[in-house]
């Protein structure tokens, strides 16, 4: 079953229940529980390195990734960017401002163009009361999203930035890894500052190191996606 909806611009744009079923959090739904998902659903798209939504603000929404990828990241008094997590298709993001009702905890920016799947709080709260498998899903996956952030807080304090650095990149092969003949190509591209943001160091750093990586014939850099040429020697890398 096929459901029709709006776009901000008046466009339509269809919801498919089976792309529906591959979000997690939806992924033992019945055919008539997913329409009814669906039709609470309002599709919007982002262009690559739009805001979707500050840190402070009022939050009423809670997203669902259709396609792409976004940062979530926070600014430091001093300025500094902090990206926390990257999230991609089937991931959601939001959550938090829709439970508490407090104002968003971090900022979202997307990586590349973004399409997701906004559904209001009223209704998101509704669901959850129907259908309260969603509710043990959220736990599940917001456990998951803080072992990894207390595993980088815990890296960050810890490792040098060679460990740093062979670590994201061995995350980023993880979830957007493609093979090729010459190792695993990391889909998603991200600039030197964006990495440095992510492992807290300088843009000048993640260069540096890169660039040493390449010449080590861990990496290959020669196209505008790093491939991993050895992540056995960058697994041994991280402790």
């Amino acid at each position: 079953m096929i459901i029709p909806r709006h776009r901000d611009d008046g466009s339509t744009r269809t919801i498919g229940l089976e792309s529906l079923r591959t979000v997690p959090l939806f992924r033992d739904f019945e055919p008539a529980e997913l329409s009814e998902v669906a039709q609470l659903i309002t599709t919007r798209r982002f262009t690559k390195h739009h805001t979707i939504f500050r840190e402070g603000e009022p939050g009423q929404t809670f997203y669902l990734i259709m396609s792409g990828s976004v940062a979530i990241f926070r600014i430091a008094p001093d300025g500094r960017e902090t990206i926390l997590s990257i999230l991609k298709e089937r991931d959601f993001f939001g959550e938090m401002s829709v439970f508490d009702t407090a104002v968003r905890a971090a900022s979202v920016r997307t990586l590349t163009d973004v399409e997701v799947g906004a559904i209001e709080r009223a209704d998101f709260l509704a669901l959850i009361d129907r259908s309260p498998r969603i509710g043990r899903l959220l736990v599940i996956a917001l456990s998951d999203r803080l072992r990894a952030a207390n595993a980088m807080i815990s890296s960050s304090a810890s490792q040098d930035i060679r460990s740093r650095l062979a670590a994201l990149l061995l995350n980023l092969m993880t979830g957007f890894g493609e093979s090729v003949p010459t190792g695993t190509r990391i889909s998603l591209r991200l600039t030197n500052q964006e990495m440095a943001n992510m492992i807290g160091t300088t843009r000048e750093t993640v260069n540096r190191t890169l660039n040493r990586f390449w010449d080590e014939r861990l990496i290959d850099m020669r196209t505008a996606h790093v491939i991993i040429v050895d992540a056995e020697k960058l697994r041994g890398m991280v402790p």
